[in-house]
């Protein structure tokens, strides 16, 4: 399998952790290795629509640009959206749990394509790092906004 997958569970009503999430020009604030992200076509967080982001890249390559078009919305349950570089896919799926007043979140994402098996050993490591970091902000991110006072 050529999946990389990481979980957390954050203080914070689903409603929030979604409304913090669904900022995406905001990324790069808390995710971590996020250096940019925009929106480039179509409704925000519409199926059909595509943003762009600019990451932390690893070795010789210091960043990349991936532009992933957005496959299906469910608010407050899932997002998942895909991107193609270099002859290796990616399909990255977030999912939105509510556990009584908590929120579980699950960061899923999966490669394929022809050079996908040969990507993949070299791209676990970081991913699974920038992965985690992502999570961890959005856990911080959206458990300072509920405790501090109105």
């Amino acid at each position: 399998m050529m999946d990389i997958e990481k979980k957390i569970i954050i203080n914070a009503d689903v409603k929030q952790v979604w409304n913090k999430f669904c900022q995406l020009e905001k990324w790069p604030e808390w995710g971590g290795y996020i250096f940019e992200t925009k929106w480039i076509s179509g409704k925000k967080w519409a199926k059909g629509s595509r943003f762009s982001q600019t990451v932390k890249g690893f070795w010789l390559i210091k960043k990349f640009e991936s532009s992933p078009k957005i496959l299906e919305v469910k608010p407050f349950k899932l997002v998942r959206w895909a991107g193609t570089r270099r002859l290796v896919k990616g399909t990255h799926i977030f999912m939105f749990e509510k556990i009584g007043s908590k929120t579980r979140v699950l960061n899923i994402e999966h490669f394929s394509g022809i050079l996908a098996p040969f990507a993949f050993p070299l791209l676990k490591a970081n991913f699974n790092i920038y992965f985690q970091q992502f999570l961890e902000g959005l856990k911080k991110e959206s458990e300072r906004r509920i405790q501090q006072p109105l």
